[in-house]
């Protein structure tokens, strides 16, 4: 098999969410060695800014940040919400009919829970707000940043809600609470819209025509989703709606090489590179960019196997000159590519 049928819908995640979840975790308890060895990581990894994790690593994490702290919501607010609680709405939900009853059944269900979540839905004309406002310890107690556990539950109730319809709700905007972040780019490839901040309240916007999506999923499926939390929110969703998305999904698919540019994927989307140069400029992304995310994620993946030698990996990604292809590497991560190997502990 080559090394392009090897790489399959992979991506990376900012390294922040991984760094940031691990120090809250410890702040619960938890032992840091132990939770980076579960997740394979090494303490290095997590120190460059610009350094990405796969989805498993994260979803490690954070299961081990569930695991000490019993606590569904990570320990942000005032009153835990037990191990096993979203099992307890998911199970209740897979019986809805129509998106909307979905989310008027997770209103209801936080409203008798407890008042960790207050969980809104509001329809105004031809549009709908779901509001998420977690009921925060005050920061005296608790140092972790909030928008940690904003950000998973604004993640959770697009990706759940959408995988119960079986399709993605093209989304219209995202409020967020929290300041501008500085790792602000990903929330591209978490929410695939716009982004507000510094709002009252963190919510999703989208179309309410929406609402009378039909639920698809059964209780088989769903046993199934579940066994695979949390890491079936970090994994890559495909979000057809966007230009972005198309680009991305034939770069995958291609030999990622010089030839792979703007005006051979405009062809295969049947317009011209000047159309689809201003289709992603209104995305708010450049078609080099995208080629880049690609090279990146599909090297990273790569370098899980300690077979492939770098100079392997380069050309596979592209590359026709390994010192290229360092220097783009270290851009992209912070590392040079034998630093990173050493990081992952394998042997050139």
């Amino acid at each position: 098999m080559s090394l392009e049928n090897n790489f399959v819908n992979q991506h990376t995640i900012a390294s922040y969410f991984a760094r940031t979840h691990l120090r809250n975790s410890i702040l619960l308890g938890g032992n840091e060695q132990q939770f980076l060895a579960r997740a394979d990581l090494k303490p290095a990894q997590l120190e460059e800014e610009r350094s990405r994790v796969l989805p498993k690593q994260l979803a490690s994490i954070v299961q081990s940040c569930w695991r000490v702290g019993g606590d569904e919501f990570l320990g942000f607010t005032e009153q835990k919400v037990k191990i096993g609680m979203f099992s307890l709405l998911a199970d209740r939900l897979i019986n809805c009919k129509t998106l909307e009853e979905v989310f008027t059944h997770t209103a209801t269900f936080y409203n008798i829970t407890g008042d960790q979540l207050r969980f809104t839905m509001n329809k105004q004309g031809t549009q709908v707000s779901i509001t998420l406002n977690p009921n925060f310890k005050p920061k005296s107690q608790h140092s972790s940043p909030n928008s940690l556990l904003s950000e998973l539950l604004l993640l959770v109730c697009h990706r759940f809600s959408s995988w119960l319809v079986g399709q993605v709700i093209p989304l219209l905007m995202v409020e967020m609470q929290h300041a501008k972040p500085a790792h602000h780019e990903e929330y591209r490839l978490m929410y695939p819209c716009p982004c507000s901040y510094e709002n009252s309240s963190s919510a999703l916007l989208f179309d309410s025509k929406y609402l009378s999506l039909p639920v698809v999923r059964d209780k088989e499926e769903l046993m199934a989703y579940l066994k695979q939390l949390p890491l079936q929110w970090f994994k890559k969703q495909s979000y057809y709606d966007t230009f972005s998305a198309q680009v991305v999904r034939l770069l995958e698919s291609a030999a990622l090489d010089n030839e792979s540019n703007l005006d051979m994927v405009a062809a295969r989307l049947n317009m011209t590179a000047r159309t689809l140069r201003r289709k992603l400029i209104a995305e708010g992304i450049r078609f080099q960019q995208l080629k880049d995310n690609v090279r990146r994620d599909k090297a990273i993946s790569l370098f899980e196997q300690p077979n492939l030698s770098i100079a392997q990996i380069s050309i596979a990604v592209g590359f026709t000159e390994l010192a290229t292809f360092s220097r783009a590497f270290k851009h992209w991560t912070g590392v040079s590519p034998s630093t990173y190997r050493n990081y992952r502990g394998l042997i050139l």
